[in-house]
């Protein structure tokens, strides 16, 4: 009888009149991609600005929207989302100059806000709040620098999503907007010279098309320049151009000690990079383009600055280690030597603190820990007791005698962790800031436990169970 009524419901459904979905036009489009022939007959739709794509996509919003709109379980699925996604969300704390500063998001602000304050204890104001900046919340704040003293921040602001950004210049001690405005920068760093008087950034050439955001050409040729404070974008200072790789990209950060520029040559997503380095000393805006050492002159590896001390390089990097370890090199002879070498597991990131401490991050059969090293040959000092999770951000620099981390597991949306790294303390212990308040949900009644199990080809292969405290394990495991 079961079986009868899903026949018959099944020969109902099939008598459905079919949907008529909106037909695309098809071209000749060929392309052969590493000795492989590929058709694609919809590459005009690549381009959204086009009628054509403008009109199919009409087309398909009056089939899909009509339908959506009778979907009886779209408000209640919309009501609980809403409600889930509706909570705190809060960067973890760094200090720039005298001040602190902060990422915060209430709940559902379309832009994260940036508060500042005297300190992690007092009370915070808005520093800048990108919501305000459109009508509709689609200008973001995409990246920030602070001036080595934190008078002045950098920022740049993109529009819907665009990958185009405008830098624009504030002061910190009244907010008040700088004249500078540098536009046609795509893909830019920000590193400020020490002096307090400019930043290293990327532009590309103007653009000819009006349509920056959607374009599908490719950006090529990009360079990077020297801004002086004070001065029109038409006279800023070439660093580096490439004319001969017109795909390559210039990347630049200055060292801690504000002696050194170091810029990293990519050519596309690959984790491999060169490394040029020149001396500030010899740096002036009014001087023509850098000569820079050439310390690696191939795309073999990832080098990543980690910092700098009494003529030592600290770099974190891929080569001769897929898992990536930590080097220290000698620029004048160029030898290297490994601080940290390559473990079974991947280095995440590495930090260094205290201007001697190291804090490294792994990640371990899915789960990231932290240990705290010595800089100058990588010994081990603690590690540091995490639940099993995630470490979603930190902050702490050369200068600064304390780190900031924020911690994320499947039963905790997060919490920012404070660690005091004083020269006088013997042990670490991370203490918790600030946690994440979710209505009517408390992670204390919760735990997640990690434990391994083994394939059929002898692997090992890690599970997590999350449960309420008052179940056991073996009860989860079994139902």
């Amino acid at each position: 009888f079961t079986t009868l009524l899903y026949t018959i419901k099944f020969e109902v459904d099939m008598t459905v009149a079919p949907i008529p979905y909106p037909v695309p036009r098809k071209e000749e489009c060929v392309e052969t991609l590493h000795g492989c022939e590929v058709h694609d007959p919809y590459r005009w739709m690549e381009d959204p600005d086009a009628p054509e794509t403008a009109e199919f996509v009409t087309a398909q919003n009056k089939l899909t929207f009509p339908y959506l709109d009778e979907c009886p379980v779209r408000d209640p699925f919309h009501e609980t989302l809403t409600e889930l996604f509706n909570y705190p969300k809060q960067g973890c704390p760094f200090k720039r100059g005298e001040k602190f500063y902060y990422n915060f998001n209430s709940g559902l602000q379309n832009q994260h806000v940036l508060f500042q304050q005297d300190s992690v204890d007092s009370k915070a104001e808005v520093f800048l709040d990108p919501n305000l900046l459109s009508s509709d919340g689609t200008v973001a704040l995409s990246s920030f620098s602070f001036s080595h003293d934190g008078t002045i921040m950098a920022y740049t602001l993109s529009q819907s999503g665009s990958d185009w950004k405008t830098i624009k210049f504030m002061k910190t001690s009244d907010k008040s907007a700088l004249e500078d405005v540098l536009v046609d920068v795509k893909f830019s760093c920000l590193a400020w010279t020490h002096d307090n008087k400019g930043i290293f950034y990327n532009k590309y050439p103007k653009a000819e098309t009006s349509d920056l955001g959607t374009e599908t050409d490719a950006n090529i040729h990009q360079k990077l320049y020297y801004h002086r404070l004070g001065t029109p974008q038409s006279e800023d200072q070439l660093i580096v151009e490439l004319p001969d790789e017109p795909h390559w990209m210039p990347g630049c950060e200055v060292s801690d000690c504000g002696y050194y520029v170091i810029v990293t040559v990519s050519k596309g997503c690959e984790p491999v990079n060169q490394l040029w380095v020149h001396r500030m000393d010899t740096f002036s805006p009014s001087s023509e383009k850098m000569e820079f050492d050439v310390v690696v002159d191939n795309f073999e590896a990832e080098y990543e600055y980690i910092a700098n001390k009494d003529g030592l390089f600290y770099l974190k990097t891929n080569s001769e280690a897929d898992k990536y370890k930590l080097i220290s090199l000698d620029l004048g002879s160029r030898e290297r030597h490994d601080v940290i070498a390559e473990s079974e597991w991947v280095l995440n990131w590495v930090c260094c603190v205290r201007q001697d401490l190291l804090v490294t991050c792994y990640n371990q059969h899915c789960v990231d820990s932290l240990s705290i090293h010595r800089l100058s040959d990588g010994v081990l000092i603690q590690p540091v007791d995490l639940p099993p999770g995630s470490v979603a951000g930190y902050s702490g620099r050369f200068q600064d005698s304390f780190i900031y981390f924020k911690f994320m597991s499947f039963i905790n949306p997060g919490v920012i962790y404070h660690m005091d790294l004083s020269p006088e303390l013997e042990t670490f212990t991370a203490e918790a800031f600030k946690e994440t308040p979710i209505k009517g949900f408390q992670s204390s009644d919760y735990e997640t436990k990690q434990v391994f199990f083994e394939s059929k080809d002898k692997k090992k292969i890690p599970m997590f169970i999350t449960h309420k405290k008052v179940l056991s394990l073996f009860f989860c495991m079994h139902n």
